[in-house]
């Protein structure tokens, strides 16, 4: 009765460590503050076209507004990056220095002292590579 279960149990264990590489190499990631997130990458180009163009805060934020309302791109900042949900930024499609992304964000409303409501909406869309930031936690 002991060779099945230990037979099982090396069996389980081979798995286990020829699984470990594969989720190893893949770490979450988070975005850059500021990165476009867009429908295509062509869209990606020419938002970071047209963001170049802009002089002062108000001219970007039209833009922001714009893209958005033609839904070709969201602009990401530091607030959406606090509410991103493990597993974070996930990539699922590469082509050349794009990459697809999809990542999920909780929103919050109070409505009042102890009440408050939440919602959770999954975003995906095109960024450059180079707007991907390994997610490392702080040990201690």
């Amino acid at each position: 009765m002991k060779q099945p279960s230990t037979l099982l149990g090396v069996v389980f264990l081979l798995l286990a460590v020829a699984a470990a590489p594969a989720t190893a190499t893949d770490p979450p990631y988070l975005l850059d503050e500021g990165t476009w997130v867009c429908s295509t990458p062509a869209a990606y180009d020419q938002a970071i076209i047209e963001q170049k163009k802009t002089n002062g805060y108000q001219e970007l934020t039209a833009l922001k507004d714009q893209q958005l309302a033609d839904k070709l791109c969201m602009f990401v900042d530091d607030d959406d990056i606090e509410d991103m949900m493990a597993p974070f930024v996930e990539v699922i499609e590469r082509q050349g220095d794009m990459v697809k992304v999809t990542f999920t964000v909780e929103f919050y409303k109070r409505h009042a002292m102890l009440h408050r409501s939440f919602s959770r909406v999954k975003f995906s869309g095109w960024t450059n590579e180079d707007r991907l930031a390994d997610y490392r936690p702080v040990s201690g």
